[in-house]
């Protein structure tokens, strides 16, 4: 799962994504676009690391694409900038909150604007190629398919052009086929962070951008770079002269994280505690698969504990003396957050 984060040139957003990441942005890279992995720091995982001591901790991670900046001009070349950006999983969208003269909320409505153009030109390019097919010899069957599908693309393309999303229309099974190849933006799900100054840094979000989306994290991006790169103490007094209680990186990675789909189950022992990246909804024998595909070919059961309910009763024996402890089957839908043991033939 990849999250690509975008925004207008100047925003801040290949300061956020070394913030992140940890890696600094290379111009060489141009508008192939730059991946950094980011760590997702999960409480859940430090309680087992504490319990067990083991060998090895490994957290959940998740990829990071930073791309140019877009153009704030109608004369850009902001769909080829856009374009590295089609196969990124979701949106962390971030808005300049410390010069702009625009609010943050037209920068979204006009950033979305882009997007919406970006998807029209995509659409409106098969229509093209559509209609150029319709003129050349075909079987029935055929052309009553490619008719079919240019049909609802002319209805999308009326959509697009009007400003409205694609989200909530009704498609033909087909239809939703080909948009998997289209890799519109206006389904991709969308992260906001408002990049602001640093004594704005801890101010809630304006009221009129959560109305366009609620899922907006406030942040002073070059503040959180320098703290990322200072450790222990240091980065402790740092944070109490500038008023900081804790750093906004986390909570990004994890609204990004969690924007995409994704949750986390856990294992744990004395060799390794690890947080196991899955989609929602995986059945067990699927994630079970995460660890290794022999443990998903020889699965018999699944041995679960919540970790909540780890935390709450201080030991593996008392949870299973409260019989908290369940044995589940393949089709068992894993929840975020539950310590799994496969049960497996060798």
């Amino acid at each position: 799962m990849k999250v690509g984060i975008v925004g207008f040139s100047q925003s801040g957003k290949s300061t956020l994504f070394q913030a992140l990441t940890g890696t600094a942005p290379d111009p060489a890279a141009g508008l192939k676009g730059q991946i950094g992995v980011a760590a997702v720091e999960d409480p859940r995982l430090d309680f087992l690391t504490a319990m067990y001591n083991p060998k090895k901790r490994t957290p959940a991670k998740v990829d990071f694409i930073d791309t140019p900046g877009l153009i704030r001009s109608e004369k850009g070349d902001n769909p080829q900038r856009l374009a590295t950006l089609r196969n990124a999983d979701g949106l962390l969208v971030v808005l300049d909150g410390f010069s702009s003269d625009e609010s943050p909320a037209d920068q979204l409505q006009r950033f979305r604007e882009e997007l919406l153009f970006a998807d029209f030109e995509v659409v409106s390019n098969r229509i093209d190629k559509l209609q150029a097919g319709s003129k050349k010899p075909k079987p029935q069957a055929e052309r009553d398919r490619d008719a079919k599908e240019l049909a609802d693309l002319q209805a999308i393309a009326a959509r697009l052009e009007s400003g409205q999303p694609v989200v909530g229309m009704e498609f033909s099974k087909e239809i939703e086929t080909s948009f998997k190849s289209f890799q519109l933006f206006s389904l991709k799900p969308e992260l906001v962070v408002l990049n602001a100054r640093e004594d704005r840094a801890n101010a809630p979000a304006d009221p009129k951008l959560l109305e366009m989306n609620p899922q907006v994290v406030v942040a002073a991006a070059k503040l959180e770079l320098d703290l990322a790169q200072l450790e222990g103490d240091e980065r402790t007094m740092f944070m109490e002269e500038m008023g900081v209680k804790e750093l906004a990186k986390n909570r990004i990675i994890q609204a990004a994280y969690s924007v995409v789909g994704l949750i986390s189950f856990l294992t744990s022992g004395e060799d390794e505690c690890r947080a196991w990246t899955i989609t929602r909804n995986t059945p067990a024998v699927e994630a079970a698969g995460k660890i290794h595909t022999d443990i998903q070919k020889g699965f018999i059961r699944a041995e679960v504990v919540a970790c909540a309910d780890l935390e709450r009763l201080g030991s593996l024996k008392e949870v299973r003396a409260k019989g908290l402890q369940r044995l589940e089957g393949k089709e068992y839908i894993v929840q975020d957050g539950d310590i799994i043991n496969f049960r497996h033939n060798a």
